[in-house]
């Protein structure tokens, strides 16, 4: 039985009616030579029986709820192709994103990982105006670190670089596509296709802004853990890292303090400051952090009224 060319992997938590939106984009397809998997990550909607009835016919691997890290990770272990393209559930493709892959890759045999950019849009598929950020090819690790720019929906990538790689970090609840994307930049070159052929759907059951005081905090995270392994060996310039990661823990910590998580906040504008990029507002808001904490454990009835507000 010969192989397809590529295996579409789509991880899928409920979100039933986007789901089959995104599989009717598989199924549009130019370039015809795909399998589709369908990660069901212990969904309570009836998401595997509605995925298998689809005319794209695809394979539907079930799991208890792992997070979408663990259900990508379990499709690329799936997958018989050569090349993995990433689809989540609520977003779609344009009808020519494979072929037009397909025909980047034969033109750029030794580049073996490639994204393009991608049209935001509502929660009913209409484009959304905004902000786009600048996107780069080649060698592009200190330009990622600086900001993600790589999509989930837009990525096709050669399967023995995700299993090399490790695949996604299941132990991080967000950012585990930046945090891969940064892993491979390493060793790897990126290349770009400039058209539009993804389009991402902004809605508010979104999980990247569910929880933002947990999400910074996990972004931060992420980030201080990649600087501390690639610190000194060429990887990163010190002085825009260091800004880096000082203004994405600043944000985290006035994230937490806004939260009234006044322990995380404390250590994460300590944290801020130390790396010496944001000094006085980080003070000053550590200070009243760490007066607030304060006055929480004297007192667990102002702790309680101030969680309230």
């Amino acid at each position: 039985m010969s192989h397809p060319a590529v295996t579409v992997v789509i991880p899928a938590h409920n979100r039933l009616n986007y789901l089959t939106e995104a599989l009717d984009t598989v199924a549009a397809q130019s370039f015809r030579d795909y399998e589709v998997i369908v990660v069901d990550d212990g969904s309570d909607e009836p998401v595997a029986q509605a995925a298998e009835a689809h005319l794209v016919r695809p394979r539907v691997i079930r799991q208890t709820r792992q997070g979408p890290a663990a259900a990508r990770n379990r499709g690329i272990f799936e997958a018989r192709a050569e090349w993995i393209a990433f689809l989540d559930s609520d977003d779609m493709w344009l009808p020519s994103k494979l072929e037009r892959y397909f025909d980047a890759m034969r033109a750029a045999p030794g580049t073996d990982i490639f994204y393009g950019p991608m049209i935001p849009v509502d929660a009913a598929g209409r484009p959304v105006t905004g902000r786009t950020k600048p996107r780069h090819e080649g060698s592009i690790t200190q330009r990622l670190f600086a900001s993600c720019f790589v999509d989930v929906p837009t990525v096709v990538c050669r399967k023995s670089l995700l299993v090399e790689a490790g695949g996604f970090d299941a132990e991080l609840p967000v950012c585990e596509d930046y945090d891969l994307w940064l892993r491979l930049s390493v060793r790897h070159s990126f290349g770009y296709i400039a058209e539009p052929l993804a389009r991402r759907r902004l809605h508010d059951k979104r999980l990247s802004k569910s929880n933002m005081c947990r999400n910074l905090a996990v972004k931060s995270f992420m980030l201080q853990r990649f600087y501390q392994a690639h610190r000194g060996n060429g990887v990163l310039q010190e002085e825009p890292s260091l800004q880096r990661l000082s203004r994405v823990t600043f944000k985290a910590g006035r994230e937490a303090w806004r939260a009234g998580h006044y322990a995380q906040a404390s250590e994460l504008l300590r944290t801020s400051r130390a790396y010496g990029r944001a000094p006085l507002r980080a003070m000053f808001l550590s200070l009243a952090a760490g007066t607030m904490m304060h006055l929480s454990r004297s007192s667990p009835q102002a702790d309680q009224r101030l969680q309230a507000q």
